[in-house]
């Protein structure tokens, strides 16, 4: 009788899976679901409903294939996705199913280890940091929520309105920035759009299958020129213990600070 695998065997075969997955996935972005009419009051129950699937959310593993496009070029890869209320990691794996990029964000930092080149840069989380990782500039709490398919909604939902140009759908404004939430015939949302003051847009779209799950999610600074695509080739809700957020580097890989 064979023992347990080991880690590699189980990176190998898990870099497999993704491999088959990759094969049979297309490269475009997702297409957005199709938005549905806001009835008057429903704003209220949609804020609500989203705030408490947040707060039931015990965290997601998951194999992903993850695309990130900017004016530099396109880098697709299949990747393991762990994501807490309040942090997430990110490995990248090979063909051969070793890692080639580990990244971690949590409250206190965020650290990206590039293990084939040795060398790893750290900062503090903000927006700054993601889009030196991602490209899009986003909060990690905010990535956090879009990678579930949640949206972060405004303290008190009595700020939501609802309005009809150029279709259906819900608006705030917090902290200057403009909140636009398209939603699904089945209450989830379909496509946030955030306008800030001096013009910057954020683009991010949901795509769910029939019974309701994620399957993908495309994030886009369009003035930024760049994207990231994330299609969910298998998913699971467990919780992770907070170790699996914690990446600590080889004593002989240098750590460039980015902040």
């Amino acid at each position: 009788m064979q023992g347990p695998a080991g880690p590699a065997a189980r990176r190998a075969a898990l870099a497999l899976a993704l491999a088959l997955g990759l094969a049979r996935c297309a490269t475009v972005p997702p297409t957005p679901s199709a938005a549905a009419a806001i009835p008057p009051g429903r704003a209220i129950e949609l804020a609500r409903r989203w705030a408490a699937e947040w707060e039931a959310f015990p965290g997601l593993r998951a194999a992903i294939d993850l695309t990130v496009r900017n004016r530099g070029g396109s880098e697709r890869t299949a990747a393991l996705l762990l994501v807490a209320p309040t942090a997430l990691r990110v490995e990248v794996v090979t063909p051969f199913g070793l890692p080639a990029l580990v990244a971690t964000a949590g409250p206190d930092d965020i650290t990206i280890f590039r293990v084939v080149e040795r060398r790893a840069h750290a900062a503090r989380p903000s927006p700054a940091a993601v889009q030196h990782w991602l490209g899009v500039p986003l909060a990690p709490a905010t990535l956090i929520r879009l990678l579930i398919g949640n949206v972060p909604l405004p303290g008190d939902p009595r700020v939501l309105a609802v309005e009809s140009t150029p279709t259906p759908h819900l608006t705030w404004t917090d902290d200057g920035v403009r909140h636009r939430v398209w939603v699904t015939a089945d209450g989830q949302p379909a496509r946030l759009l955030l306008h800030a003051a001096g013009g910057e847009r954020l683009v991010a779209d949901f795509e769910w299958s029939v019974g309701g799950g994620l399957v993908g999610v495309w994030v886009a600074a369009p003035e930024r020129g760049a994207e990231i695509t994330v299609r969910y080739l298998s998913a699971e809700y467990v919780h992770s213990p907070p170790e699996a957020f914690r990446l600590v580097l080889p004593p002989d890989v240098p750590v460039q600070r980015i902040d």
